[in-house]
């Protein structure tokens, strides 16, 4: 009776280990090929729409351990809210079907943009010219803020600060040069309706062209307001 009892044991055992084999041969998990594959196609569709050009993605590697459901439904590819869409990133992931889950999938995307970089070593107070730069690919990711794209936007302005080779131009870095000096004797344009009256004058602060400054006409000592020309003249509004 023992024996008969110990056989029934073993038996029950090995029908359970085959149940339990089955059923884990039988769970569907979704391929990490499946989740690359959809954040590959949500990123390309989201570089061309924003950016208008191709960019180079990366997916980073998922844990090999990480088993996920295999998802009924299609896999919902999103950014997280705040994340920015260029450099190293993580895009979210998430099933919703009856057994849901999420994760989120590291990526870098990169896009190359020309743009101009300094040729040689550059001080403060230079005027530059169009051989002070040189064109290159530079990541975008890697660019500051106000980058230069258009060599003739920064030709024949001034240099705020000492730079070094190869370091990208930015607005920030350049200003238009002061062609009026603070006590320069300057003319004073009018016009109106045709007619313009030149005064001589001298120029109360530094300006650039464009800028406005205070000027005093030297005849009858008033002081006025006007606006720097490209010639250097002061032209008041009458």
């Amino acid at each position: 009776m023992v024996y008969i009892m110990r056989q029934l044991v073993k038996t029950l055992c090995v029908l359970l280990l085959c149940m339990f084999i089955a059923n884990v041969h039988a769970t569907a998990y979704q391929s990490h090929d499946s989740i690359h594959h959809v954040v590959q196609q949500f990123m390309t569709q989201h570089i061309e729409a924003v950016y208008n050009q191709p960019a180079e993605i990366k997916n980073g590697k998922l844990d090999s351990r990480l088993n996920l459901n295999q998802c009924s439904s299609p896999l919902e590819v999103y950014l997280p809210v705040g994340s920015r869409d260029l450099g190293r990133l993580t895009v979210g992931v998430k099933c919703t079907d009856s057994r849901p889950w999420s994760l989120h999938v590291p990526v870098t995307i990169t896009i190359f943009k020309n743009i101009i970089v300094t040729a040689r070593s550059l001080s403060r107070g230079e005027l530059l010219a169009e051989s002070d730069f040189k064109r290159v690919k530079y990541d975008m990711s890697q660019l500051p803020a106000g980058y230069i794209e258009d060599p003739t936007h920064a030709v024949g302005m001034e240099l705020k600060r000492r730079l070094s080779t190869g370091v990208p131009l930015t607005t920030t870095m350049i200003r238009k040069p002061k062609i009026i000096k603070r006590g320069q004797q300057v003319s004073i344009v009018a016009s109106a309706g045709g007619l313009e009256v030149r005064m001589s004058g001298k120029a109360l602060a530094n300006g650039a062209v464009g800028e406005r400054i205070r000027v005093l006409n030297v005849k009858s000592k008033k002081k006025l307001e006007g606006t720097v020309t490209p010639s250097g003249d002061i032209k008041v509004d009458i």
